[in-house]
């Protein structure tokens, strides 16, 4: 990977900017997580690590209502979560938001796919005998993820006002899928760093052994429908972003978003 570091971030102050990578399922993420713990070992906060040490997200929630450690090695803070969540609003720092975003039926069949080929997901179990169009009324957990996420993690908000008042409040660095070499590379500059070569790609879908993947359901033209319409903020929204989008906290910056 070829991370090249710029040792001045090394000896960063607890009132520097936090920089938060919502990964966002299916877009690349795991493959960014990779690049920011070989680049910050420590200065990397995971999520799903952090659950891990409280028991869960009630104890992460009191730890970090009290006095706690966990923002001061922070550089940055990674994983399945959302701007509302208790890790960003708490934040005793100034925050910045960094995001992947993906075509977003692009992306929910990509999950729906990529559940039923790992067996130990979570929700495998649920979807494993279920077609896409099936799981949209039989799982509410993944149903979760099909109606405007992106936009719900990202801002909060799937709705014009409420996306511009994320970005009056915070600065975004986004970055569609397809450019996400790009993305890396801007990221990675915000802490005086470059990428050194091409990124490796991780966690890329597996093979659907004996599975019959959404695309080829017979159900599959009424799944996109319904997709499509429960998803008409997020589709607009992804229409008009760039490949990369970087912006500092100023009012009316987004006019795509109203369903």
């Amino acid at each position: 990977m070829n991370i090249v570091l710029n040792e001045n971030i090394a000896n960063h102050h607890g009132d520097i900017p936090i920089l938060y990578f919502l990964h966002l399922p299916r877009t690349g993420g795991t493959t960014i997580n990779r690049m920011l713990k070989y680049a910050f070992g420590d200065g990397a906060v995971f999520h799903a690590d952090l659950l891990a040490d409280h028991g869960g997200e009630a104890g992460l929630g009191a730890a970090l209502a009290g006095e706690n450690g966990i923002y001061h090695r922070a550089l940055l803070v990674a994983g399945h979560f959302g701007v509302a969540h208790p890790l960003v609003s708490l934040s005793p720092r100034p925050i910045g938001i960094a995001g992947v975003l993906r075509q977003p039926l692009e992306r929910i069949v990509s999950l729906y796919d990529y559940i039923r080929g790992t067996p130990d997901h979570p929700e495998h179990a649920a979807l494993h005998r279920l077609s896409l169009n099936e799981a949209l009324d039989a799982v509410p957990e993944f149903a979760e993820h099909c109606r405007n996420a992106q936009l719900l993690t990202l801002f909060g908000a799937t709705e014009r006002d409420g996306i511009n008042g994320a970005l009056r409040r915070y600065p975004y660095l986004l970055g569609r899928m397809e450019a996400l070499d790009v993305f890396a590379q801007r990221l990675l500059a915000l802490f005086g760093l470059r990428l050194g070569g091409a990124l490796p790609r991780f966690n890329e879908r597996p093979a659907l052994a004996g599975i019959t993947p959404a695309r080829l359901q017979p159900d599959f033209a009424a799944a996109l429908a319904r997709l499509e319409a429960d998803n008409k903020a997020e589709l607009a929204f992804f229409a008009r972003l760039p490949p990369i989008l970087a912006t500092r906290p100023s009012p009316a910056l987004v006019t795509a978003g109203a369903a």
